[in-house]
């Protein structure tokens, strides 16, 4: 009986005039509970649209120009930022580190305006002016370090971890077009997103030339980087990213369609250049990527072995020109069963022609860690082998990702912890301009029980060490990088980027 006197009033109270009456008539001290982003939304939609400013909501008009990234839009950008820069600035001395959705809102001018940056630096790196892109970099980097794209959802996105992806393709887009890849270098690393971002526009930039069927510079970019031996600034090779991505990318990688697409581009590539040694090499390590996605779904072993074997045919009919050719080997290997006594000589002969190439030893590590008992103390067994041979830097590189594949536990009890610590000050020295790797191998460094070896290689590390890897541990990883000496000097604004 009360449904239809109900009814109405609950429309009514639901509307946004009511909304901000109720709003403004509260008591002072229960308006301040109410979260800011609520009451600006309650004022912003108590306006009708032509009261309201331009861009009122500078997170969502952010948002859209830096998904549209329209060149004519960089006037908006550029009225926003002159709106809202003066009350930004001040708080840059005030935001000293990433904050929780709930607390930005409570600094929004700073956030909003470092949206803002990354979409106008974004606009202008796609297509290619560094110049023009150059101011909006500097104030990200120096005036709003920690802004943060805020999504309604409550989730949030670090501003200089997308700048730095951006940066990364803008280089390596231009270098593959003007077809100098040969000639490039990665400089070390400013923050802790630039490892991480070196390797995911690398892996990129391969599949989305194949995806496009863009063969020539597809093929310039495989030959160059592997003639060039490009690294990043952590020690990861070029060439093993862009074989690794010979895949679909990530948000599609589950999809059986879109795994059909990538054999279709390499089979392009292939019937382009038939003579291409990577053409050959591209599908190979796809088979292994595609029997290793059917065994993770739980799928058949016939179409895992159906899948592996071709890749194993294919092997022997492409020249041993390259390290990619010995990985692929090593990994193809790997996923059929082969045993130890198959896979060793494999990678000793290519330890022979390639020896400082890093994925060697990562992938043989893969492979012995696998291998129950036998296969694990072999694994402990080439540990010493590299360390007493000069090489602890490529023991440490296989012992960073034996720990964040998981396997650490299964091989820590064989391992001798002074083998463990001399690699880890190897691979410091060996590249000594990683924030990344200084964070993983400081993290290693601290589950063996070495925090003075974490303390010594992650010194002066002040919010550069990698969130997620801490996670949990983040008082240890503030503590450990607390330190008025930094190790090395701090990265000028230039680069070659």
């Amino acid at each position: 009986m009360l449904a239809p006197a109900v009814s109405p009033a609950l429309s009514f109270i639901l509307t946004r005039s009511w909304l901000l009456l109720t709003l403004c008539a509260a008591s002072p001290a229960y308006a301040q509970q109410l979260p800011p982003q609520v009451i600006e939304q309650a004022l912003r939609e108590s306006q009708s649209v032509e009261k309201r400013a331009k861009h009122d909501n500078l997170q969502a008009a952010a948002k859209y120009w830096y998904a549209s990234r329209n060149p004519k839009q960089l006037e908006d950008m550029d009225e926003a930022l002159a709106d809202i820069l003066p009350a930004a600035k001040p708080l840059s001395s005030v935001v000293k580190n990433f904050q929780t959705w709930d607390v930005a809102q409570k600094y929004k001018a700073y956030h909003d305006a470092g949206a803002v940056l990354l979409a106008k630096a974004y606009t202008c790196l796609y297509y290619g002016d560094v110049k023009k892109a150059a101011p909006a970099i500097e104030l990200i980097e120096t005036k709003f370090p920690y802004a943060m794209l805020l999504a309604d959802d409550r989730t949030v996105t670090w501003v200089r971890d997308n700048l730095r992806y951006h940066e990364h393709c803008c280089m390596l887009y231009a270098a593959m077009s003007l077809k100098v890849i040969g000639k490039i270098h990665f400089p070390h690393e400013r923050d802790e997103f630039d490892g991480p971002r070196q390797r995911k526009a690398i892996e990129h930039m391969a599949v989305l030339r194949l995806r496009e069927g863009n063969i020539e510079r597809l093929e310039h970019f495989f030959n160059a980087i592997n003639a060039s031996e490009l690294q990043t600034s952590g020690g990861d090779w070029a060439l093993d990213i862009i074989m690794d991505a010979m895949r679909p990318l990530d948000q599609d990688f589950q999809t059986e369609s879109a795994w059909r697409e990538i054999h279709s581009a390499i089979k392009i590539w292939q019937k382009q250049k038939p003579t291409s040694i990577f053409a050959r090499l591209a599908e190979a390590r796809y088979l292994f990527h595609y029997a290793a996605f059917i065994a993770k779904r739980g799928g058949s072993f016939s179409v895992i072995r159906l899948a592996s074997d071709r890749g194993l045919e294919l092997m022997q009919e492409i020249p041993k020109t390259s390290p990619a050719w010995y990985d692929t080997m090593l990994r193809l290997q790997s996923i059929t069963g082969r045993p130890p006594a198959e896979i060793a000589p494999v990678f000793q002969e290519a330890l022979r022609k390639y020896p400082d190439y890093t994925p060697l030893a990562i992938t043989l590590g893969r492979c012995f860690v696998k291998g129950g008992e036998t296969g694990r103390q072999i694994y402990a067994e080439i540990l010493e082998e590299l360390q007493s041979s000069s090489k602890g830097a490529l023991a440490a590189q296989m012992l960073r990702k034996t720990y964040f594949d998981g396997d650490f536990p299964d091989i820590q009890p064989r391992l001798n912890l002074e083998t463990v610590e001399r690699a880890i000050r190897a691979a410091v020295t060996q590249w000594p301009d990683s924030y990344e790797l200084r964070s993983d191998l400081g993290l290693l460094a601290v589950t063996i029980g070495r925090r003075e070896l974490a303390a010594d290689i992650m010194r002066g590390m002040q919010n550069k060490w990698c969130r997620d890897a801490w996670r949990g541990r983040e008082d240890i990883a503030i503590m450990l990088t607390t330190s008025p000496i930094p190790p090395r000097s701090e990265p000028t604004k230039t680069t070659s980027l």
